[in-house]
């Protein structure tokens, strides 16, 4: 014969560990998987931002003079791995488009730059930059196509518009062989509105890659210091 007192006082003795051992399935187990990925991920989320800093800091070095605003520079580090309290070298700007109004003078370059410029000069000065920007899309559509697991959408999103951008400026540059076979010669103007953009949205997204985690930027560092911090 069952002992129906036993065996309520069992049910109620044991349900406090059967709800605990639910919660702990349930909430606490996912919770903690999710962090260690998290903890694994963060080193290669690193190096992902560390590579998308150079390359859009390669890209703004090699701006053409008519478009530098200044000599002065900015260096970007990396927390290294293995050792928290320590820095690896990322990347140099230079022109240092984090000084006040540094951005702001370079578009106003750019668009004077290419109002001014008529004709071939002004071609050749869009044909070198399509070119650079050719370059540096193929970087972002890659790092943003394979890697974007831990980037953020807002991230994601701002760089998938400048290649967006990009792409739409390329297409509008190829106009301008139509433009010579109409006219006889070639303007450069097909692509060229679309600089000044671009160089302001690539900055916006570089710095909200210099404040990520594990990012350390010096400002208005003078050349010989950068040289020296690169070696590091």
């Amino acid at each position: 014969m069952i002992d129906w007192n036993s065996f309520w006082t069992n049910i109620l003795a044991g349900t406090p560990y059967f709800v605990l051992g639910i919660i702990f399935s349930v909430w606490l187990i996912p919770k903690f998987t999710l962090r260690l990925l998290r903890n694994k991920n963060r080193k290669h989320f690193r190096k992902k931002v560390a590579f998308l800093i150079s390359e859009i800091c390669n890209f703004f070095n090699g701006m053409p003079s008519e478009f530098k605003v200044n000599d002065k520079v900015s260096v970007f580090n990396v927390r290294n791995e293995n050792h928290p309290d320590l820095y690896d070298f990322v990347a140099i700007l230079k022109p240092d488009l984090f000084q006040p109004t540094a951005i702001e003078k370079t578009i106003y370059f750019i668009t004077k730059t290419v109002s001014e410029y008529k004709g071939e000069q002004r071609y050749v000065l869009v044909e070198k930059e399509i070119r650079r920007f050719d370059k540096l899309l193929f970087s972002m559509e890659n790092i943003i196509g394979v890697h974007s697991l831990n980037f953020d959408d807002k991230l994601i999103n701002n760089i998938s518009v400048v290649c967006f951008e990009i792409r739409k400026m390329i297409n509008e540059f190829q106009f301008n062989e139509t433009f010579k076979e109409l006219k006889g010669s070639r303007d450069g103007i097909f692509g060229a509105s679309s600089l000044k953009d671009l160089y302001e949205k690539l900055f916006h997204i570089l710095k909200d890659l210099s404040v990520e985690n594990g990012i350390k930027k010096t400002f208005n560092t003078t050349s010989n210091t950068a040289s020296k911090s690169s070696g590091v």
